[in-house]
């Protein structure tokens, strides 16, 4: 009998709770007893809720894949791009050594959109996930990483207070 190939599960769109659903799903696999791996790029706070609190978690290793700030021009890009490079990486390492049985793939989709990786970098890791589910989230995913996915879920904007204010609120944005 053949393994079980691992699912991918896409969230993308420019809709609130893409890492929310990722987390929720990494909560769910815990709650098996699994293993999991969460890779946050184009993020490189360590201040946020999420990160301070899945750090403390038993079988779950979350890490940050991006610089300290924004993506701004020119001058943060190449610290950004050795990030991300960096969190593919260690995303292969964890598949080849069996790391986890849930990869998150936190906002990868991102480093595709901004060039940071490429969309084959991330079809040739899918590739090799073995058992392992992954998901991947962020704005735009190509038409190939959809086609691979086994679920696809779009989150739309209806409404958010920020267009009004600019401004974001801890625990509810990060």
């Amino acid at each position: 009998m053949d393994p079980v190939e691992g699912k991918i599960i896409v969230y993308y769109g420019k809709g609130e709770g893409k890492t929310t659903a990722s987390i929720g799903h990494a909560i769910r696999t815990l709650g098996h007893n699994k293993r999991v791996v969460i890779l946050q790029f184009m993020k490189g706070r360590p201040t946020t809720g999420e990160y301070q609190f899945l750090k403390k978690l038993d079988n779950l290793q979350i890490h940050l894949c991006g610089a300290p700030g924004f993506l701004r021009g020119e001058e943060s890009r190449e610290k950004h791009q050795e990030k991300a490079k960096e969190g593919l990486a260690l995303a292969h390492k964890v598949l080849h050594e069996k790391q986890a049985d849930l990869l998150v793939l936190d906002e990868i989709l991102y480093a595709v959109k901004f060039g940071l990786l490429t969309e084959d970098d991330v079809l040739e890791l899918l590739k090799k996930r073995g058992s392992t589910d992954i998901i991947l989230s962020g704005r735009e995913p190509g038409a190939r990483i959809i086609e691979m996915a086994d679920i696809a879920t779009h989150m739309e904007k209806v409404k958010h207070y920020w267009n009004k204010t600019g401004d974001t609120t801890s625990g509810i944005e990060y």
